[in-house]
């Protein structure tokens, strides 16, 4: 019942959400009809891209790069340590950004109108694409990509599915712990939706990760680890490396059935609408793994 209530705020268009218009960029826009957007997310850069407001944007965080127009884009620093000067030289209309508690509200209020966007959940993502939308006056395409998204990963757990520990990041050489994707946020519904239960079976506050007697405690039927492509002229994750070092956890039941590997993705760590692409690659290295693993021991 609480999803169905969640989903019924998610759809619902907050058409009464208007944007004040007390800041003389916000009534330069009101009069022009023209936004001057500026976000300091890059979950939130990808959608606006995704639902057409692309074209608005005038500057983005430092770790906005994707879609590729985005890495055009002036700089501002970071939602944790944004650039203030770079911003009040952009003159936005709009300014952007994730709700994460750590976000210095008060000193980015003072700059202009800003909208502080939850982001963790499937159910906070839903309703904040949405709520981009209606901001930016892009309603249908992100009221279409709000049903894509929750269409796509509003999926219940399979009871019987494989118990997956999906982690972030590369080795390097050593293991220490590892940060894995707790099941309360819109990466844990990418594998939820992709057939798996979550090895870690219960919603995490906080920093999601686990020392290596935890992961051994754990003992996950497979492990699946999250890398993102490097940037042109970079070198490639070491898959061989990664590989080597889990395997090398004893006695680990998915290192013994052959159910360790790598998933390569650019949406790897994307909170945007790239999940849904995560998430179906998910879902084939899963039917992957459990069709073909063999043992190795």
């Amino acid at each position: 019942m609480k999803r169905r209530a969640l989903l019924r705020v998610a759809l619902s268009a907050p058409s009464w959400f208007a944007l004040g218009c007390d800041h003389p960029n916000q009534q330069a826009a009101a009069r022009t009809g023209k936004q001057r957007l500026l976000s300091l997310s890059p979950a939130v850069t990808e959608t606006l891209f995704a639902i057409g407001a692309g074209p608005e944007v005038v500057g983005v965080s430092d770790y906005c790069n994707y879609p590729p127009e985005a890495k055009r884009l002036p700089r501002t620093g970071t939602a944790l340590t944004p650039g203030y000067e770079a911003i009040v030289r952009l003159q936005p209309t709009l300014i952007l950004c994730d709700g994460a508690a750590s976000v210095p509200r008060r000193e980015l209020t003072a700059l202009g109108v800003t909208k502080f966007l939850p982001w963790l959940s499937l159910e906070e993502i839903v309703a904040s694409t949405r709520l981009l939308g209606a901001l930016t006056a892009h309603s249908a395409p992100a009221d279409d990509l709000a049903r894509k998204l929750w269409d796509g990963l509003a999926v219940a757990e399979a009871p019987t599915g494989p118990r997956v520990l999906a982690v972030l990041g590369e080795t390097s050489g050593k293991l220490s712990e590892v940060y894995f994707i707790k099941q309360n946020s819109i990466h844990g519904a990418a594998l939820r939706a992709a057939g798996a239960r979550n090895a870690v079976a219960h919603d995490v506050a906080g920093v999601p990760r686990l020392s290596i007697e935890e992961l051994l405690r754990l003992d996950p039927d497979a492990i699946i680890v999250l890398v993102a492509p490097r940037p042109n002229g970079e070198s490639e994750p070491d898959e061989a490396q990664i590989l080597h070092d889990y395997r090398a956890l004893e006695p680990l039941t998915a290192g013994k059935n052959g159910r360790i590997s790598v998933l390569k993705s650019d949406a790897a760590f994307s909170n945007g609408p790239r999940i849904l692409a995560l998430s179906e690659a998910l879902k084939r290295e899963v039917a992957r793994l459990f069709a073909s693993a063999v043992r190795t021991r």
